[in-house]
């Protein structure tokens, strides 16, 4: 019975935290893919640990966790032989910086993902590759006042679903 909600609790954790963390680490590793297998191992960790011990603050250890695979992941990568200590990296982004970044970005993308696929297609082909309304319709054949039509529609769902939203559009 309490290994039934362990794994609940973990399923909810991974859910809630999975994309944020993905998100906290690519701050580090300019790396998708090498962010997504670090904050992986960090799961795992936070499970092995979990059926040692209880973790008070689960959010906090994954975090941390990630941050510290992140610097080991950066000096293994570096080859080099001077160590790569926490504080080296505040230059680049703090972690309450990167934290609140990744949350807010993680939020912005799970309201992406709720828009119907046509229209998150064009609004993605337009806000995140910078294509011209007629270049969408003519890749998609359609008119332009449809390409314009639903990029409205995404920025007014968005709009409504992410009180923050303009800050991530225009602050590149």
């Amino acid at each position: 019975m309490i290994y039934v909600f362990f794994f609940m609790n973990i399923d909810s954790v991974f859910l809630q935290l999975y994309r944020p963390l993905c998100l906290y680490a690519i701050h580090y590793l300019k790396d998708v893919d090498a962010a997504e297998d670090v904050v992986q191992d960090a799961f795992v960790r936070l499970i092995e640990r979990m059926r040692e011990e209880e973790i008070a603050n689960t959010k906090n250890y994954l975090y941390t966790t990630v941050r510290n695979l992140c610097i080991d992941h950066l000096q293994q990568s570096a080859h080099v032989n001077d160590r790569i200590a926490p504080q080296d990296t505040d230059g680049i982004i703090t972690d309450e910086e990167a934290i609140d970044t990744a949350t807010r970005e993680a939020r912005l993308w799970t309201a992406i993902d709720t828009l119907p696929s046509r229209c998150r297609e064009i609004f993605l082909m337009s806000k995140r590759d910078g294509k011209k309304y007629r270049e969408i319709a003519q890749e998609l054949s359609i008119s332009e006042k449809t390409v314009e039509h639903q990029v409205s529609k995404a920025l007014r769902v968005l709009r409504s679903k992410v009180s923050d939203f303009f800050y991530f559009l225009f602050a590149a």
